[in-house]
């Protein structure tokens, strides 16, 4: 099976990356908007600033992680469903916390196999 890694950076983000509370609500309504079903969560708050979001999905995970003294937002997106559209994740997510910020896409094969 062959799947894609999304590592997307956000620039010019609000100051709201910096509340851990909008930061998680705004990744889990990228990952609901997909219909992915989470089944775990973990939020880290560096000093000092700073936070990291690592929400587990069943269908794999998305992470953000942040540097609000430079308003970025770094998001990895990996949903192993072919179904399911890593786009629409990083878009609700941008909408939410760099609406008017350049967001910038890298896109990583995964080949998901017993052997290459």
């Amino acid at each position: 099976m062959l799947m894609t890694h999304a590592l997307a950076e956000m620039y010019d983000c609000l100051p709201l990356i910096e509340d851990e509370a909008a930061l998680v609500a705004a990744a889990r309504a990228g990952v609901q908007s997909v219909g992915a079903t989470i089944i775990g969560s973990y939020e880290v708050r560096y000093v000092p600033h700073g936070l990291t979001i690592a929400l587990f999905l069943a269908e794999s995970h998305i992470v953000l992680t942040t540097w609000p003294e430079h308003r970025l937002l770094l998001v990895d997106v990996l949903l192993c469903n072919p179904e399911m559209d890593f786009n629409r994740v990083l878009a609700e997510v941008k909408r939410s916390v760099c609406p008017d910020g350049e967001m910038t896409v890298h896109h990583v094969p995964r080949k998901i196999a017993a052997r290459p």
